[in-house]
């Protein structure tokens, strides 16, 4: 057994707390019984609790919280040159990068899922949580989005145990700091250009990632499967479209079906992922594909928001050719699309120029229109 991280009676002072990552931390953090404090550019709803809980959370720097800290806690989203993380180094206080602690908890919990992929990951992290809150598993549950169930962070554990969940993220190859028991990669495109040099970094960092854990999963040879393997032998998981029902299989067998809830091409196989990692920590899949029937999606994932006119206003973090190709697929089903894109990140924009063009400028795509922001 590996020696636990205790954070009890820790003060932990974390920088970016508003952003969902740190901030799942931070909540896991208090109800572990340390001392949290906290800084970000702004701060927003998901620090609620912490304020009720009288937490020193300030807007911008919070330097006097630093030189009280036993440890430190920051996003890489930050300079290097940040004030309260230059404040913790020079009086000898532990700092951690969200990956490096991320990994430190994890350590706590007998059984670590790490849900890696380029697309997908918040989405199958939140269906997985669900589904296993549903099943009345013990479980800790980080996730990289507000999940609307439950927001970024689910704690159904009476006590540090078994299950952890959590993203695993390819940014700078930080999925690498976990030691997950069973690893899932959902899918392997090309992305963070600044992070890797072309899809074959990208493919080799998932394969090693996958390597690291007993119990993998990842997609079969078709599109629309998923292969569970473990060291008991191989469960595969496929879906198929017959008519208006979407019909669930394992190993050939029919199972069930997916309900409303789970709509467009890229969510079910999100959901047969999801499926398939409950699988893996016992939940027998007719279980999850009855608990996935009251998922009710994550913020910013194909999020209708209001109307305007009578059409509808949807609000999707999709930032990659691939995934803004699947989500007017998805949107088609309201005819013709006015789209308002903001890129995101310049290393992004640049290294997929040609790409995203094509995306907009395919004549099957149902965009009426577009909008490009800065």
């Amino acid at each position: 057994m590996q020696q636990k991280f205790d954070v009890s009676k820790k003060h932990i002072h974390f920088v970016g707390i508003n952003g969902v990552g740190v901030n799942a931390l931070a909540k896991y953090c208090l109800a572990s019984g340390a001392v949290v404090s906290g800084s970000d550019r702004r701060v927003g709803s998901l620090c609620d609790e912490f304020l009720k809980r009288g937490c020193d959370i300030r807007e911008g720097t919070n330097s006097d919280a630093v030189t009280r800290a036993d440890m430190l806690v920051f996003t890489s989203a930050i300079d290097k040159d940040n004030e309260e993380l230059t404040i913790a180094r020079r009086e000898g206080i532990p700092c951690f990068e969200r990956h490096e602690f991320l990994s430190l908890v994890s350590k706590n919990f007998k059984r670590v899922v790490g849900i890696a992929g380029s697309h997908g990951k918040t989405t199958v992290t939140a269906m997985v949580a669900h589904i296993l809150k549903e099943c009345g598993q013990d479980f800790v549950a980080m996730i990289g989005g507000e999940a609307i169930n439950f927001s970024n962070y689910v704690n159904n554990s009476i006590e540090d145990g078994d299950i952890f969940v959590t993203e695993a993220c390819e940014y700078r190859r930080h999925m690498l700091a976990l030691e997950p028991s069973i690893a899932v990669v959902l899918n392997m495109d090309w992305d963070h250009p600044d992070s890797y040099k072309d899809s074959a970094s990208v493919q080799e960092a998932f394969g090693v990632f996958l390597k690291s854990a007993q119990t993998k999963i990842y997609q079969g040879a078709d599109e629309k499967s998923v292969v569970l393997e473990r060291e008991t032998g191989v469960q595969k998981f496929e879906y198929e479209q017959k008519n208006d029902r979407t019909n669930v299989f394992e190993d050939g067998c029919l199972i069930g079906i997916f309900g409303d809830a789970i709509a467009g091409e890229y969510n079910k196989k999100n959901a047969l992922f999801a499926t398939a990692v409950a699988c893996a920590l016992g939940i027998k899949p007719k279980d999850s594909l009855k608990s996935l029937c009251t998922f009710k999606g994550v913020k910013r994932r194909f999020e209708k928001v209001g109307e305007i006119g009578g059409a509808p206003v949807v609000f999707d973090f999709a930032h990659h050719p691939t995934e803004i190709k699947s989500l007017f697929e998805r949107a088609k089903i309201y005819g013709k699309i006015l789209v308002v894109f903001q890129p995101h990140t310049y290393s992004r924009t640049r290294a997929y120029m040609e790409d995203f063009a094509s995306v907009f400028a395919d004549e099957k795509s149902g965009v009426g229109a577009i909008i490009l922001l800065e």
